[in-house]
């Protein structure tokens, strides 16, 4: 009985937390999107505001590439605030941040070397 008694409260307790993280299993982050191409970085909207923001990158270029969302780290932009990498030619993926008002840089890394093609990124105030 003791074990009965034990299992059910462990039930319990699983419900309700599986509940407590919520949800229909959506995002409430508005999505932009990009296009990464061999050569173009194209940030659908290079103003958005702060919170919760999905980047859907589509490569529409030849290599395998990957995208970076950066922040500043003193003067550069070298803090990485999120990343999608291994995107296929002709696919899509995307990933979500959390940033905050400020200046970033997105970069699209054709080939997934180097600096990669850079686009100014202003996040203003939320609301």
């Amino acid at each position: 009985m003791h074990i009965h008694r034990l299992l059910a409260t462990a039930v319990g307790i699983l419900l309700l937390t599986l509940s407590a993280c919520g949800g229909n299993g959506e995002s409430s982050a508005q999505s932009y999107g990009i296009k990464a191409g061999d050569t173009t970085c194209e940030v659908e909207d290079t103003s958005i505001p702060a919170g919760e923001v999905s980047f859907d990158v589509e490569n529409t270029g030849s290599d395998v590439t990957e995208v970076y969302v950066y922040g500043k780290e003193g003067d550069e932009f070298s803090k990485i605030m999120g990343e999608v990498e291994n995107i296929g030619p002709g696919t899509s993926q995307d990933f979500i941040v959390d940033l905050t008002a400020g200046d970033y840089e997105v970069a699209c890394k054709p080939g997934m070397v180097g600096d990669g093609i850079r686009t100014q990124l202003t996040v203003t105030s939320a609301g």
